[in-house]
């Protein structure tokens, strides 16, 4: 064969052999850094960095290097907080948190909570507390009992932050050399923005995968539920609102509670209102815009799943010529409903189900 043939054949085999790579294995290891896709979460960051670690930043803005166990950090990241992966010993400060823990298999990794038993629904954490398993570590309003968390040898605290306490929670704990990251999910404006948070607490147990296909299948029942509602062109109007110390507190039209009523196909009689938290209201007003709504959510924290129509009358004498209250067209939350952020797909078909009866006909509400 001639030189340059030989030459040519050469180039050609090599091609061919760096495709053949490419297809088994050598893309993958490309993909295996960036960043980590996120639809909706604004309030955190995941990068896949060398050597199959990952720069975490989270809602402080605090970048964390996760490292796999027995590894070491690469040479450029060794000035960041290293948390070894996958961690086995876990204290929370949320019951939103061990809801997005559920569905990575994980909640056995808790051992600290922050939250009484009696507050639990989660039957998991319950007997885990029974057993003495999972310590109490404070007290359900943000305060810590420092020293027991220092005797506990957590591999990561998850606490909450957007506040002042937060603020000196994660300054606490700082000082206490305790590896700690903060999780402010409740400040996402969409439902799923809150469920991606999944994906962050994943990170922390080497669940990437799992919590990726999780995700992506509540995505597709909302999807599902939002193409089903499109059918019925009636929109009810949908009062939503608590009643506090003589005021309601009604979310903003920016919050995810608005972004929920509108993926079940509601009509949210406060969209006026702008933001993304809980605004307060007179009752005039309340009773104003409501005298027109053909739907009552109820969103009281307290005392769930007792809360009754004369209940909410009673904190408020004008509600009483509400026609949703008067029609008996008022749901509540049940008492998981703070503890079931992974069952979001489900709250939206609860919602979309009493919307639209007619459409989801035999459903069974389940959270409402």
């Amino acid at each position: 064969m001639p030189k340059f043939l030989q030459k040519a054949f050469i180039c050609i085999c090599l091609v061919i052999s760096l495709l053949w790579l490419a297809g088994c294995g050598i893309k993958q290891a490309v993909n295996k850094t960036g960043n980590v896709s996120l639809q909706y979460a604004k309030g955190f960051q995941i990068e896949n960095v060398a050597g199959g670690c990952q720069k975490v930043t989270d809602s402080e803005d605090r970048t964390l290097l996760l490292v796999p166990q027995e590894k070491q950090p690469p040479a450029e990241y060794q000035n960041l907080p290293v948390i070894h992966t996958p961690v086995k010993r876990a204290v929370i400060a949320s019951t939103t948190q061990a809801s997005l823990i559920r569905p990575l298999g994980e909640l056995g990794s808790i051992i600290g909570v922050n939250c009484d038993i009696k507050t639990w629904e989660i039957d998991e954490v319950k007997v885990g507390m029974e057993k003495g398993n999972i310590q109490l570590i404070g007290s359900g309003a943000g305060d810590f009992d420092y020293e027991k968390i220092v005797d506990l040898k957590p591999d990561i605290v998850f606490i909450s932050g957007g506040s002042t306490n937060g603020v000196q929670v994660l300054k606490k704990l700082e000082e206490l050399k305790q590896p700690v990251a903060v999780d402010n999910s409740w400040l996402e404006q969409d439902p799923l923005g809150r469920l991606e948070w999944i994906k962050f607490f994943s990170a922390f147990y080497g669940k990437e995968q799992q919590a990726e296909s999780f995700f992506s299948d509540v995505v597709k029942k909302i999807d599902n539920i939002a193409v089903k509602v499109a059918d019925d062109k009636t929109k009810p109007q949908i009062l939503w609102g608590m009643i506090y110390q003589g005021k309601a507190y009604v979310p903003g039209a920016d919050s995810y509670v608005a972004k929920m009523i509108e993926m079940a196909g509601g009509d949210y009689i406060f969209k006026d209102i702008k933001g993304t938290g809980s605004t307060p209201v007179t009752l005039e007003e309340y009773y104003a815009k409501g005298k027109a709504t053909d739907i009552y959510i109820d969103s009281s924290m307290a005392n769930l799943g007792n809360i009754t129509i004369t209940s909410i009358i009673a904190q408020g004498k004008v509600l009483a010529d509400l026609p949703a209250l008067k029609d008996g067209k008022a749901w509540g939350f049940q008492p998981w409903y703070w503890q079931s952020l992974d069952k979001t797909d489900e709250i939206i078909a609860d919602l979309a189900a009493i919307f639209h009866p007619d459409l989801f006909a035999g459903r069974q509400l389940q959270h409402f």
